[in-house]
């Protein structure tokens, strides 16, 4: 599973793709972020550090798949 199919299915009224930053543009919230969360780590088979949740990490694809490669995860978007 892709994190952009993982996102459109908390929203999928929302356009990912087009976003260069989900926090400013108010496509994730906090609630959505622990469900994206678990969600990743479920799919990868991976437990993201409380040290990894941050705003930066989650802002666009981009960054959620760059912190995604730090545990290994190359195939996420």
């Amino acid at each position: 599973m892709k994190v952009l199919d993982i996102l459109q299915q908390l929203h999928p009224q929302l356009d990912y793709e087009e976003s260069q930053d989900f926090i400013a543009d108010g496509l994730i919230d906090s609630f959505d972020l622990a469900r994206l969360i678990a969600e990743m780590n479920s799919a990868y088979g991976i437990e993201i550090s409380g040290t990894d949740v941050l705003a930066e990490n989650f802002r666009s694809l981009a960054s959620i798949g760059e912190m995604l490669s730090r545990y290994g995860v190359e195939d996420a978007l």
